[in-house]
């Protein structure tokens, strides 16, 4: 019988509700702003609370930025470190040059202009941490990818990563990917008959329109299990990522409909 994982974050589960089948590659895809990265760390917390080793493969921030999103999740990065749960892949620090610092928890510093070399990175470091049927890969975003590649590029890319880790390994995986512009929306389209599982995260249209910015989350596409794809309200929370207060929100939006009611009434 195949393993189910859960992520621990809640309108994941709801969306997967018997969980994710561990050797998935998923796809989390939405604009810039919408929350995705900080998803993927609470996927990290997550891991490494439960023992289970955790590659992040940097490219749009630098370790250092990450790290101090994760302590601020209450995250025990001396503990990750000392027991080898946390390592980094950095392609982001080779643009600084001579201002580049190092990290203690990167393992591999590559350039998001040689996708082979990450891709080696990558399956050097799983045989490295020596993962198999554990752990999770995580890749924040995989745009940084399309500056080099073109769509058929990043999908072949995806394709081998997905390979060597998630099919060959049984590690779970992540990337992001900001749908922000008519490519990267091609490149979703293209990913999405490939990957296991597509996972789209949006602030709600129409109450945004009325100053209410929620953020809200569907799991699309899960293969091999049941899924709920129905968009789910959350906020982020600094003790997780939790469900939406609908009394709260009925509240809200009572009063700013009646504000705006006031505004038309008084013009």
């Amino acid at each position: 019988m195949s393993e189910t994982v859960r992520t621990g974050i809640i309108p994941i589960d709801i969306g997967a509700p018997e969980g994710i089948l561990r050797n998935s590659f998923i796809l989390i895809s939405g604009d810039a702003g919408s929350g995705k990265s900080i998803v993927t760390y609470y996927i990290a917390k997550k891991f490494i609370e439960v023992k289970e080793p955790v590659i992040y493969l940097a490219l749009d921030d630098d370790p250092f930025a990450i790290t101090d999103s994760l302590k601020l999740l209450n995250i025990d990065l001396s503990l990750a470190a000392e027991g080898g749960l946390l390592r980094f892949i950095d392609g982001f620090s080779w643009r600084l040059g001579p201002m580049r610092r190092s990290h203690e928890l990167v393992a591999k510093e590559v350039r998001t202009d040689d996708p082979q070399n990450i891709i080696k990175a990558v399956t050097d470091l799983v045989s490295e941490m020596n993962i198999s049927g554990r752990g999770v890969l995580i890749m924040d975003s995989i745009n940084e990818l399309t500056f080099t590649l073109d769509i058929r590029g990043a999908v072949n890319f995806v394709k081998i990563v997905r390979a060597l880790t998630s099919k060959a390994r049984r590690i779970l995986a992540f990337a992001t990917l900001h749908t922000t512009t008519s490519d990267t929306v091609e490149l979703k389209k293209s990913l999405e008959y490939l990957v296991d599982g597509v996972i789209d995260i949006g602030i709600d249209p129409n109450l945004q329109q009325l100053g209410i910015p929620v953020k809200q989350l569907m799991v699309k596409k899960m293969k091999g299990v049941p899924t709920t794809p129905v968009w789910i309200p959350y906020v982020i929370a600094r003790d997780g990522i939790k469900l939406v207060d609908q009394q709260k929100l009925a509240t809200l939006l009572k009063s700013r409909i009646k504000e705006a009611i006031g505004t038309i009434t008084s013009t």
